[in-house]
């Protein structure tokens, strides 16, 4: 896989046991800027209005020019009003929320990720933090 053509996605590799490694790939963010201030939290090329959360907690939105709803316009909900959106009922649309997780199991590429280098140009290396005594009880 070292220098594939990138999909456009995130990659980033997981260990999640000595040994066991995860390629995730995720979608791209939307590029949109939310009032000036924030990025819009959807996946790139989503439908429905732009969004974010500002500091304080508010729900930012403004149309989408990919899929007009509201003429235009722009908004800030606070905490507590009735048209507020928690991020809990948004958590469906963030970009991070899209992904696809697979087991890697050619040989080569594990031998990569032993050493720590990465298969593919740009893809994250994540594994658990250990310490001095673990690396030397586990033979890293």
């Amino acid at each position: 896989m070292r220098g594939a053509k990138r999909t456009g996605d995130n990659i980033a590799y997981y260990e999640v046991g000595r040994g066991r490694w995860l390629r995730r790939e995720w979608k791209r963010q939307c590029p949109f800027k939310v009032f000036l201030s924030g990025r819009c939290q959807g996946v790139k090329g989503h439908k429905g209005v732009h969004w974010c959360y500002s500091l304080s907690g508010s729900f930012e939105w403004e149309d989408n020019e990919a899929d007009p709803q509201h003429d235009g316009a722009a908004g800030s909900t606070p905490p507590g009003h009735k048209s507020y959106v928690s991020p809990v009922k948004m958590q469906k649309h963030y970009y991070l929320s899209h992904y696809t997780d697979t087991a890697v199991t050619d040989k080569v590429i594990l031998a990569m990720l032993k050493k720590n280098r990465s298969p593919e140009q740009d893809a994250g290396i994540d594994r658990p933090v250990i310490t001095a005594h673990e690396r030397k009880t586990i033979g890293r």
